[in-house]
């Protein structure tokens, strides 16, 4: 049997609990809760989702704003039913950016061996907004779902999980059409 010096002891114990320590950070409540795992990012949040805002504008005018705010990302108005209050597209298709911005930084779908699989891959996706009556105004809901393939091969889909960027970004807009 090994023996230790009582200082090398202490020095192994003090490493060995540092990994134990709590961190000195905590998240604020509807700050994002980031895990990663080998097949991507998964984020979630504590709190409202950052796909839900509240406008004081009437529902007509912020499905109008929306509207605007589709087009502005470059994506095309499919979906348009102002009884029920919805506006998008449940099925397009976009490869390496969006608006600007690699799709990487709207969804998480993994990694591959060049990077991050949404930014190689074909990425279609189903981007809609719902708008409810407030009793100041409205209240925007938008779900995005998205799936991953790579045309080169016949490998499958790969499931991505929104970040929740997209679904602000366009609520700023909506917000910047209604003069807000």
């Amino acid at each position: 049997m090994t023996s230790y010096s009582p200082i090398v002891a202490a020095a192994i114990a003090v490493v060995s609990l540092g990994g134990c320590a709590p961190a000195n950070q905590t998240a604020a409540h509807g700050d994002p809760i980031i895990a990663t795992s080998n097949t991507g990012v998964i984020r979630t949040y504590e709190g409202p989702t950052s796909g839900v805002t509240t406008v004081n504008a009437p529902t007509p005018a912020t499905l109008a704003a929306l509207n605007s705010a589709y087009a502005d990302l470059g994506i095309e108005v499919k979906l348009w039913n102002p009884q029920t209050g919805e506006v998008g597209n449940k099925n397009f298709t976009k490869m390496y950016r969006l608006a600007g911005k690699p799709l990487s930084d709207y969804v998480g779908c993994g990694m591959i061996t060049t990077g991050q699989a949404a930014d190689s891959y074909r990425v279609t996706m189903s981007l809609v907004s719902r708008v409810t009556p407030t009793a100041s105004g409205s209240k925007i809901d938008t779900q995005l779902t998205a799936y991953a393939e790579d045309i080169g091969s016949s490998k499958g889909t790969l499931a991505c999980m929104t970040l929740g960027n997209l679904e602000g970004r366009l609520h700023d807009l909506a917000i910047k059409h209604l003069g807000g």
